[in-house]
């Protein structure tokens, strides 16, 4: 699998997803004390493509905090080594519910890739990529810290391949960018609790929405490379008027030698190149977040 990352509008350092040291990622998995950061550690790992890093991700299934240990259980679908599969069939017993899905996911995915089997389009159900609920809940955030509220709104796939799974998929991975944020609480649109509303009023803190659109999935097929490019947008606003204050705007580009139904590939190539997508544009998202939060 190749990965290849490129930016409209913000300047981002290449992403290493088959990095063969990962020390400094695992040393934030084990060590760091914000489960936040330990959250982005393990899906690092797990998108490394390098299995040797299953041991670590089996120890975090462990963590104390359920983001992190639901990280674990994806990473591990991910990288489809069924040495995990005891480890993760006993994480399906987990007391929270987020957990447990993401095991249950985590087993039939690598119980099909050791078939040999890819994901069977609309017959079967795609695959889809995690939606894991790291956006932590009111109560768990710690409200002394937070400088600025985001409320995450509508993503919408406005290109003219996938349906609305497109659109959920990049709503989860805005979540998760927006999660290792210092600073940031983000919140559901909609669903805001009574006890978040009293501390954004208390503490007068800056309000902002975040929106965002998955805008074009390009296809290339060519000697037996299959190639899918995703861009997407991402709009900033003031939470109350509506008023733009950034555009953040990045693109992928998935791509793997062809093999079983095109169409289930391509599928699979847009999921992957649109987390991708995701990163590249959130990486400005601190920058913006604090100027729109200041004016």
């Amino acid at each position: 699998m190749v990965l290849a990352i490129a930016v409209a509008a913000l300047a981002v350092a290449p992403i290493g997803w088959a990095q063969t040291d990962h020390s400094t990622v695992i040393r934030v998995l084990r060590g760091s004390s914000d489960f936040r950061a330990r959250t982005r550690a393990a899906l690092a790992l797990g998108s490394s493509n390098d299995r040797t890093v299953v041991p670590q991700l089996i120890g975090a299934l462990r963590d104390e905090h359920p983001a992190v240990r639901a990280a674990a259980a994806t990473g591990l679908g991910r990288l489809g080594d069924p040495t995990a599969l005891s480890h993760l069939r006993a994480a399906v017993s987990d007391q929270e519910r987020i957990v447990r899905t993401e095991a249950q996911r985590a087993i039939r995915r690598i119980e099909e890739a050791n078939r040999g089997q890819m994901p069977t389009g609309r017959r079967r159900g795609r695959e889809r990529m995690p939606e894991i609920a790291v956006v932590p809940r009111a109560r768990e955030i710690y409200w002394p810290r937070v400088r600025y509220v985001v409320i995450v709104g509508q993503m919408e796939n406005r290109s003219n391949f996938g349906d609305d799974a497109l659109g959920r998929a990049m709503l989860a991975e805005v979540n998760r960018n927006l999660l290792v944020l210092r600073g940031v609480a983000a919140l559901p649109d909609g669903r805001i609790p009574e006890q978040a509303t009293r501390e954004i009023q208390r503490r007068r803190l800056p309000k902002l929405r975040l929106e965002g659109s998955l805008n074009r999935v390009e296809r290339e097929s060519r000697r037996r490379q299959v190639s899918v490019r995703c861009e997407v947008s991402l709009m900033l606003m003031d939470d109350e008027g509506r008023n733009l204050r950034g555009v953040l705007n990045g693109a992928a580009t998935g791509s793997q030698p062809q093999q079983g139904r095109r169409r289930d590939q391509e599928e699979q190539l847009a999921q992957q190149a649109l987390v991708g997508a995701v990163r590249s544009a959130m990486s400005g998202a601190a920058r913006a977040i604090s100027s729109a939060g200041a004016r």
